[in-house]
């Protein structure tokens, strides 16, 4: 069905972007058209969000979900949620039911107050660990209350098996599910974060000394201790880099059809920083391979970029002059301040980010399996930054998780699989220091085995650039999201 879904909201005004931006998300993630209007639609299914009935109005063709204003008390305290409770088989963190609602049919619980909660990462942001710059899984609502990491999508599922089953009912036809482009049915797009150059042989030898005690020390794995030093013999016998491995990424990538973007920090201001300095000509003639081949060019925000409003439009400023006006970013170590990092990016003029995402653990951090745009709470809109929610890293994997060869793929494997049966998309990185054999033996041909999956299962392995570009034009055809790239860049 092209018709779209018309929604009447019965809210107050000063909530209704709010709803808007949450409905307008959900449904934009599944196709489906929506508009709201103060009246049913004189045919066909529509949404009624409200707290009663209007007696008049034709609620056989209408999915009604409630409206409980108690719901949306959180937005007048910074108290963190201390319970949750399971309504119709879901998690609910703010359980109030409505009125105006006649289950199963319909909604009882205020769906859209739930996915706000979420979608706008309200607990990290006002919740008691807010000053924290690194949000950990462990730290999270989502550990502490045992709530599903995917909650908002399967109020998403939640929202369209109903909306199906009243389009059976009348007859209707339902809305073509989203295709991703060239046709995809699920997208992952794929990064580097660019964190390590050798400069000369003295860094190559101090890398592999680091890396052959990591394993025995921290990870206590003799076995992936000598591999990694074999792979470093090796590859220093062949006259290779075995920890940049810019170009030999690129031209594989190349010589597979697909791209990936890359992340390239300019920050120092933390011991954690990177260890190469764009200013350094040698650096910025590396690091040319990825602009030359047309790659996707980000910054990666260094440690400390978001602490101050200037750093980070620095740090844009800096690679833009040095090496190319990056189109996206991901924060150093995931590290940043919430509203300062997605400002910071509108002003500069970064269209996508790629920094929401646990360190600790796979999947998404704000409960959703599809971009979305973070929702700016003082101003009540979207920021105009797009947000590709990253789900899987080698570090986490590896270093977090302690997972490695087979354990490490079926984890990969069965995301790819959860994502596919979504028709989602999110984002991945692998650190280029892993594709010389010499850190984490393995993990280079998991990112290959990733890509190849994926393609092998009706996906699109791409880059952050082009989901971008897909994402807002679709965008442009919900009302929180039309004025998406238009009127925000500074620059």
């Amino acid at each position: 069905m092209s018709e779209p879904l018309h929604i009447v909201l019965r809210c107050t005004e000063a909530l209704r972007p709010k709803v808007r931006y949450v409905f307008d998300t959900l449904f934009m993630a599944r196709g489906v058209p929506v508009v709201y209007s103060s009246r049913p639609p004189s045919s066909g299914p529509w949404l009624l969000y409200g707290t009663a009935r209007e007696t008049s109005w034709p609620f056989k063709r209408c999915l009604a979900i409630a409206h409980c204003p108690e719901s949306w008390r959180f937005l007048d305290s910074h108290a963190d949620i201390e319970t949750n409770v399971n309504i119709n088989g879901l998690t609910t963190v703010l359980p109030a039911k409505g009125g105006g609602c006649e289950p199963p049919s319909d909604i009882p619980f205020d769906i859209a107050a739930n996915a706000f909660y979420f979608l706008s990462s309200w607990s990290e942001r006002l919740g008691p660990n807010k000053e924290q710059t690194r949000s950990l899984y462990s730290d999270s609502i989502f550990a502490r209350l045992n709530v599903p990491q995917d909650i908002v999508d399967q109020y998403l599922d939640c929202l369209m098996r109903p909306l199906h089953a009243l389009c059976d009912r009348l007859g209707a036809g339902k809305w073509n599910p989203l295709e991703w482009p060239q046709e995809a049915a699920y997208a992952l797009i794929l990064s580097h974060d660019v964190d390590f150059i050798p400069a000369n042989f003295g860094d190559i030898a101090v890398q592999g000394a680091k890396t052959v005690l990591r394993h025995l020390v921290r990870q206590r794995d003799p076995i992936d201790a000598l591999r990694a030093a074999t792979g470093l013999a090796l590859a220093l016998i062949r006259g290779r880099d075995p920890y940049g491995c810019v170009p030999e990424i690129i031209e594989r990538e190349t010589e597979l059809g697909t791209r990936a973007s890359f992340q390239v920090a300019v920050g120092h201001r933390h011991p954690n920083d990177v260890n190469y300095r764009i200013e350094d000509d040698r650096v910025r003639d590396y690091l040319r391979a990825i602009t030359d081949a047309g790659f996707d060019l980000c910054l990666h925000g260094s440690y400390r970029s978001t602490e101050n409003p200037a750093w980070y439009a620095e740090e844009a400023a800096l690679l833009g002059r040095r090496l190319g006006k990056p189109s996206g970013s991901r924060q150093h170590f995931l590290s940043f301040n919430y509203d300062n990092l997605f400002t910071a990016q509108e002003q500069t003029g970064i269209q996508y980010d790629m920094s929401m995402g646990f360190p600790d653990r796979t999947g998404p951090r704000a409960g959703f399996s599809y971009p979305y745009f973070p929702y700016c709470l003082e101003e009540d809109r979207p920021y105009d930054v797009l947000q590709l929610n990253l789900f899987l890293m080698d570090v986490t994997l590896r270093g977090y998780l302690g997972l490695k060869g087979a354990s490490a793929w079926e984890t990969i494997k069965d995301t790819l699989d959860d994502l596919r049966g979504k028709r989602g998309c999110v984002s991945t990185v692998w650190h280029p220091i892993v594709f010389g054999g010499a850190r984490d033996p393995g993990y280079d041909r998991l990112f290959w085995d990733m890509v190849n999956y994926t393609r092998e299962t009706d996906g699109l392995a791409t880059d952050g650039r082009t989901i971008n570009d897909f994402w807002r034009g679709h965008a442009k055809n919900y009302a929180s999201f039309s004025q998406a790239g238009q009127g925000r860049v500074k620059n």
